[in-house]
């Protein structure tokens, strides 16, 4: 049974209305703060309000103060009244004839008020406090100093911190009893817990303090009479017969003297030994002068069927009908006994059989079916009743409580498996003494700590059953259990050194697992990355990088018993020839770039000019072209094989031929020598380019234009080169530079010249030459000719050339003979004729002597000579 600390709190005759709304008469005669829980954070805040018939009408809300002592967070929430005709019913309707201040009578009448609003808690914390005050409580009271003037203050707390979702008990029987001076009393508020938490009572001073808030710490309100009234045996005088039961809540006494006394009973809630919650009750107890009788109720404890007495209380077992019966009696044969019980809520689906009721001596019989969530301490409570009202018409009941045990089922907990060698806790619960025995077959007592206790360990060298047998066997059939612990065997294997391969290859893995006949193993790698089967003793594995595995071996499904063992695989990555294939010149070497792992063992075939066949990167002088192949080898691992094609090239040699000497205009058609001949793949370049017709082909035509030094540049693909140069020359064409000595004038003579050293020259036409085989002939020709000359250097390289000869023609003048002036007149000359050029003689008379059309004056008559100086 879970212990639980819930604090009920009631709450005395005092006005719930706001601290601004203070009553103007006292009227509160109890009350009590509670609280129920909704979901999550969230929680009912429920008061019920005892309110005096005779004084204020209720208030519609009550304001009730929120605050936690973690954060210091103050809340002010407000209640308002549950609607509906149930709320405000008269707690005891009184006697027929005898109406109470509820109903217009004069005998003290009081109604039950419900107020309630849900309020979500912000935050978890191990103390919340609800609390809230009515101004004031009832006059009439006799055990506290100046009642009329106190606030009623009352309060529940939670620890939402630990018990979040924890409901406070609640009082299933309602407050303000009316008892008889003198007579024995026996009183139980019926406090009763829905999460089954431990309770226990106490009385405490009531109090006095704030109405809401802020929070203010409360005062305990004195006694009257502090040298009288004491919380041990007499909180109002009752001769120091007042006793309170701190497991039950039960109370009782024998008021010695009319009054109206108030006590307050104080319920704490634990679970698991923690306090979790307190709730309280204000109780105002009318003490009266009368003489009916006190019922009473005997137990019969022989009727007690599925269970027993045993502690002072009825024992019975979850899962086992209990039942029993009692009579309640009145000394008054006249009395007519009505029995009422909280147990549709103590007891939930349990029955009361009533016999003879409504007279002074009633049957009870009780029957219930507990189940496992039944357990633990109950709180049976059953009020009987005298409603004979005979005067003063007060309504006199007793409560009492029947103690009730439900133990659970002797049960040890549980099977379970362990590995071997382990040592495993036992825990038997239905009963307070236990012996322990084994079954045949499995390990001895002995492996038990102790044989007499409840919560011995065990450690079984195979699996074993135990048997516990608790002291139930008078109220329980189930009073033993048996527990089976198995035993699993711990996994021999073991997944062997760690150990190397390659990229691309598998790799069987092997854990060696020396199973053990009648088990089962579960078998894991991690990780899986790279297995063909994480789950097999064998995997395959083909990995592409270092992984350091781990496997797990479980013995018959006990992960506690699992096994491991690690192992890494290292994985060489291969290895990478960087050179592409490549082509080099004929003596040249390769150095090989390769980038690998040293673990590898390499060779490189063939072995024809490599400096070294096993190096990782040898340099390589191969003689020809060749395709050299690299294989890396590690033991376990297929082979790795790269290969490179050298292609070897030739150097060439180039001959082109002497220089040579050609004549303007002639081309060579060249030859040249490139050796080693056959090679497909030169190519050619003839420099400089202009003088041939194609200079990249091998026999290209020079076309003799210009003197050339000439260079042939013969290559192969990789650049292997070879050249050779001859100098072109080329005789000019126009040697001869032949000229004419002069212009001629008819029959003059003029020589025509050839400044260059010939062999011979020939002129045409044979026309008035004087040698057409000299190289200076002289000529006279009549009339504009042109001679052609053809020679020929010492080369033989042959030029012509073609001679203007230009003859003049004869100045020719046409003038008047005579002109005739007059004295004043003056005349220009207008020649006729070829000539260009003139000069005027005598000068006298004339305007200009040099110019073709000079003006002459009547100065003096003289004859006029005109010299040609050229002709057109």
């Amino acid at each position: 049974m879970t212990k639980k600390l819930l604090l009920v709190f009631i709450l005395v005759i005092g006005s719930l209305l706001s601290p601004t709304q203070k009553a103007q008469a006292s009227h509160a005669a109890g009350a009590e703060l509670l609280y129920s829980w909704v979901s999550d954070s969230t929680y009912k805040i429920i008061c019920k309000f005892y309110r005096d018939c005779s004084g204020i009408t209720e208030p519609a809300s009550i304001t009730v103060c929120c605050m936690n002592s973690c954060t210091g967070f103050t809340y002010s929430l407000t209640l308002n009244k549950v609607a509906g005709t149930s709320n405000g019913q008269e707690v005891s309707t009184g006697c027929p004839g005898f109406p109470s201040t509820c109903n217009g009578g004069t005998f003290p009448g009081y109604r039950e008020w419900i107020y309630e609003a849900n309020y979500t808690l912000p935050s978890r914390c191990n103390f919340w406090r609800f609390f809230t005050g009515f101004s004031a409580r009832n006059t009439a009271v006799t055990n506290l100093s100046n009642p009329g003037s106190q606030i009623l203050y009352c309060e529940a707390t939670l620890d939402n911190n630990y018990a979040q979702g924890n409901s406070s008990p609640y009082f299933s029987v309602k407050p303000v009893p009316y008892v008889c001076v003198n007579n024995p009393y026996n009183y139980n508020n019926g406090a009763l817990d829905v999460n089954n938490d431990s309770m226990s009572f106490s009385i405490i001073q009531p109090r006095t303090g704030p109405t809401g808030c802020p929070y203010a710490v409360p005062t305990d309100i004195p006694f009257s009479n502090t040298s009288l009234f004491n919380l041990t045996n007499n909180p109002f005088s009752t001769a120091n017969t007042f006793n309170i039961n701190a497991l039950n809540g039960q109370i009782t006494f024998t008021p010695d003297i009319q009054q109206v006394a108030v006590i307050t009973v104080l319920v704490k809630e634990f679970r698991n030994g923690n306090l979790i919650g307190t709730v309280m009750r204000d109780i105002q107890v009318i003490v009266k002068a009368c003489t009916v009788p006190t019922p009473t109720l005997n137990l019969d404890t022989v009727t007690i069927v599925g269970g027993g007495w045993n502690n002072n209380r009825i024992e019975g077992c979850a899962g086992q009908p209990i039942g029993f019966c009692f009579n309640a009696k009145s000394a008054d044969t006249n009395a007519i006994l009505v029995v009422t019980s909280n147990n549709a809520q103590s007891a939930v689906g349990s029955t009361l059989t009533l016999t003879n009721h409504y007279t002074d001596s009633v049957r009870v019989c009780f029957n219930w079916s507990p189940t496992a969530a039944d357990t633990g301490l109950r709180v049976l409570t059953f009020t009987v009743k005298d409603s004979t009202c005979s005067p003063p018409g007060i309504p006199i009941l007793q409560t009492f409580v029947v103690p009730f045990y439900i133990w659970p089922i002797t049960n040890i907990k549980k099977d379970t498996s362990i590995c071997a060698g382990e040592t495993v806790p036992l825990k038997v619960t239905g009963g307070t003494q236990f012996t322990w025995s084994v079954i045949p077959g499995g390990s001895p007592l002995t492996t038990l700590t102790c044989n007499n206790c409840s919560a011995p360990f065990a450690t079984p060298l195979l699996t074993t059953q135990y048997i516990a047998t608790s002291n139930l066997q008078a109220v329980c059939n189930r009073y033993k259990d048996t527990v089976t612990i198995s035993v699993a065997p711990l996994p021999v294997f073991n997944a062997g050194p760690d150990t190397t391969t390659c990229i691309n290859n598998s790799l069987l893995m092997n854990a060696h697992l020396q199973a053990v006949p009648g088990n089962v193993y579960s078998i894991k790698w991690f990780p899986s990355n790279f297995l063909n089967n994480d789950t097999l003793a064998m995997p395959i594995c083909t990995p592409t990088k270092d992984t350091t595995y781990i496997i797990k071996i479980t013995p018959n499904g006990q992960n506690r018993c699992a096994g491991y063992d690690t192992i890494k695989v290292k994985v060489i990555q291969g290895f990478r020839l960087n050179n592409a294939d490549t082509a080099i010149c004929a003596g040249q070497l390769v150095n090989t770039n390769v980038t690998g792992d040293n673990r590898y063992t390499y060779t490189w075939t063939p072995a024809i000019g490599v400096n070294n066949i096993n190096a990782m990167a040898p340099t390589i002088t191969p003689d020809t072209s060749r395709l050299y192949t690299i294989k890396a080898s590690y033991p376990g691992c297929k082979d790795s094989l790269k290969t490179i094609f050298i292609d070897v090239q030739p150097n060439p040699i180039v001959f082109i031929g002497a220089d040579r000497t050609i004549c303007a205009g002639d081309t060579i058609q060249l030859q040249p020598l490139v050796t080693p001949g056959g090679y497909p793949n030169y190519s050619y370049s003839w420099t400089p380019a202009g003088g041939f017709n194609n200079p990249s082909i091998k026999n290209p035509i020079f076309n003799g234009l210009i003197n050339t030094n000439a260079t042939l540049t013969v290559t192969t693909p990789a650049g292997c080169n070879g050249n050779d140069n001859a100098a072109y020359t080329v005789i000019e064409a126009d040697f001869l530079k032949a000229t004419v000595s002069k212009q001629l004038c008819p029959g003059d003579t003029a020589e025509l010249l050839i400044p260059a050293t010939v062999n011979w020259v020939k002129w045409t036409p044979n026309l008035y030459i004087d040698d057409t085989s000299s190289t200076n002939p002289k000529v006279w020709p009549t009339a504009p000719t042109y001679y052609t000359v053809v020679g020929q250097d010492p080369s033989g390289c042959l030029d012509t050339e073609v001679l203007y000869v230009d003859v003049k023609s004869l100045a020719t003048i046409t003038l008047p003979d005579t002109i005739f002036l007059f004295p004043g007149d003056s005349y220009q000359f207008n020649p006729g004729g070829n000539c260009l050029y003139f000069s005027w003689f005598p000068l006298t008379g004339l305007n200009n002597p040099l110019i073709s059309s000079p003006i002459t004056s009547t100065q003096a008559s003289m004859p006029l000579l005109l010299v040609l100086l050229q002709t057109i």
